[in-house]
């Protein structure tokens, strides 16, 4: 029973190795689509700003033709004081020049305006393009690294399974198989028992049950979690063997 033990850990410390490395490789998909998703977002923030570097360029340039217009409307008018002969249309003329100088003077701090949009949307577009520059380094090196860590975990599994396979058949046939029927539905399927009480699911232990987990002559089951039972004696003449 004592030999079988030993098999039985090493199958158990075999099964958690490879069902950490399956976990790790199960979540490095998800791992590509958050940096897939991070340098699209980091794309899509370059566009936004280039769009906004463009629109406040335009608006610019309207502002600046809006002003010149304004500014010869003013001029013609200027020229007109002198042609003018009575007094209704001479009101009026300079009614008009008044509105043409408002709207040069709203030109003007359209102007101020529109170059400062412009200036904070240089500073967006810069930093838009360090970030994408950056997110894309970022995306290339990592999947670089998971491609790497995605082959080094393969080639361990490869290994473990070996191994595990090497430890399966030295296994009484009856424990392997009450072992592989829990390991499907629970890990791990070794519990310790402590108190006369199972540390897998905190039930407790019936008498007679207990005293033969103690005599350690035969694997007992949980009634409840249906793990394979393990008293830390066990465990201590489990080591001691491996020691000697």
């Amino acid at each position: 029973m004592l030999e079988g033990l030993q098999h039985l850990l090493e199958l158990q410390r075999l099964d958690g190795e490879i069902a950490r490395r399956q976990e790790t490789l199960a979540a490095m998909p998800g791992k590509r689509k958050q940096l897939e998703e991070s340098s699209a977002a980091a794309a899509a923030h370059l566009v936004a700003a280039r769009e906004g570097h463009q629109a406040a360029e335009m608006q610019q340039r309207q502002a600046e033709s809006a002003l010149q217009d304004q500014e010869a409307l003013l001029r013609k008018l200027e020229g007109q004081q002198f042609q003018v002969k009575d007094n209704t249309a001479y009101t009026a003329l300079l009614s008009e020049m008044e509105h043409a100088k408002a709207a040069i003077s709203t030109g003007e701090t359209d102007i101020l305006e529109g170059m400062e949009a412009s200036e904070a949307a240089n500073e967006a577009l810069a930093r838009a393009e360090t970030g994408d520059r950056d997110a894309s380094a970022r995306q290339a090196s990592e999947l670089s690294d998971l491609g790497t860590r995605e082959e080094k975990l393969q080639g361990e599994l490869a290994e473990l399974n070996i191994e595990r396979d090497a430890v399966g058949p030295k296994l009484d046939k009856t424990i392997l198989a009450a072992y592989e029927k829990v390991a499907k539905r629970k890990s791990p399927a070794l519990a310790m028992v402590r108190d006369e009480t199972c540390e897998g699911c905190r039930v407790g232990i019936p008498a007679q049950n207990y005293i033969e987990i103690l005599k350690a002559e035969r694997i007992i089951i949980c009634g409840n979690c249906n793990r394979i039972l393990l008293h830390p004696d066990m465990l201590a003449a489990v080591e001691s063997a491996a020691d000697a």
